[in-house]
């Protein structure tokens, strides 16, 4: 018995640490993005040729998560990421996004009752205004969200049909 209890403590001690989940990892101000942290997403635009994979990943001790993303199956892939950081002054979620083509884009995120809604407040170039845009990023299930956009026209909000449906494909780190 006192040989099994020996064997079964060194098999304990030279196993690895699991290590921490990605959203354990993430700073307490940037929770509502908790079950995105640490893997990878798909969703198929409307017809199925393309695709747009995003993959959640916490960076610098969780303060930052950081979403790089790919539309596949495009003339030419169309790259882009994003940093989510907490802004103390403002007491939001900041966004910068970055994309292939040269455009940045920022605003703000806040948690919501299942989701997260963003507001886009500037983009660049010089002398693009800010879309008029509401997007909401739903859960659907431990494995998958919604994303719906809403733009306005004449002062009307009116939803964009064809919500994106993502589904969770794997760990952040094998998305290409």
């Amino acid at each position: 018995m006192r040989r099994l209890a020996s064997a079964l403590i060194l098999m304990a001690v030279a196993l690895p640490m699991a290590p921490a989940s990605a959203a354990n990892t993430l700073a307490i101000e940037l929770q509502p993005f908790a079950f995105l942290a640490g893997s990878c997403w798909r969703a198929s635009f409307p017809g199925g040729q393309m695709t747009d994979t995003h993959c959640f990943s916490p960076i610098l001790h969780g303060h930052f998560l950081r979403d790089r993303h790919i539309v596949n199956n495009a003339p030419d892939p169309y790259l882009g990421e994003t940093l989510y950081r907490w802004d103390a002054a403002t007491r939001t979620i900041r966004w910068d996004y970055y994309s292939s083509d040269g455009m940045l884009m920022s605003g703000s995120a806040a948690g919501t009752d299942g989701g997260i809604s963003f507001v886009i407040s500037a983009v660049s170039p010089a002398g693009a205004s800010p879309i008029a845009e509401r997007i909401a990023w739903r859960r659907d299930g431990a494995d998958a969200y919604v994303v719906t956009t809403e733009v306005r026209e004449n002062g009307v909000w009116r939803s964009r049909p064809n919500a994106m449906h993502f589904q969770r494909i794997g760990p952040a780190g094998a998305e290409r």
